[in-house]
């Protein structure tokens, strides 16, 4: 008897939980229509003309970009002819100080600008040549 009241029991625990389910998820679809009625409409975004205008978009944002950072300067003629300069970099080593002021050649600063690897460190000095033979020493070298 005490098994049957346990068996109820539970049969009607599984009863109220399927029917809490139930209102659970029909609360949550009433919830998601009433977002969907309140959210302000979003405008779809425009998608872009003709890839040669999304193309000359960008080029024209890396391009201020760079003008920002000071790695080009660009020219507009009265005739709407647009010049690009690559500004001059200084660069500094511990030894010598190396000017690039050839704004045509790819010196470091210009190859970082384009987008290339730096070029490599000058290689170190040779080491000095070896001391002049004592007086008195044997000039030939040892076998």
């Amino acid at each position: 008897q005490l098994t049957e009241k346990l068996q109820d029991a539970e049969n009607d625990s599984m009863a109220k939980i399927a029917e809490l389910e139930k209102q659970l998820s029909q609360a949550r679809r009433e919830l998601e229509a009433l977002r969907e009625q309140l959210s302000p409409p979003r405008p779809p975004s425009p998608p872009c003309p003709q890839p040669q205008e999304c193309y000359r978009l960008a080029l024209e944002r890396r391009l201020a970009e760079l003008e920002e950072k000071g790695l080009v300067q660009i020219l507009r003629g009265p005739d709407g002819d647009v010049a690009i300069e690559i500004v001059p970099v200084v660069i500094e080593t511990p030894a010598t100080p190396v000017v690039s002021g050839d704004s045509t050649a790819t010196t470091p600063g210009t190859a970082a600008a384009r987008g290339y690897a730096p070029a490599p460190a000058p290689a170190p000095p040779p080491p000095p040549p070896p001391p002049p033979p004592l007086p008195g020493a044997d000039p030939s070298p040892p076998p």
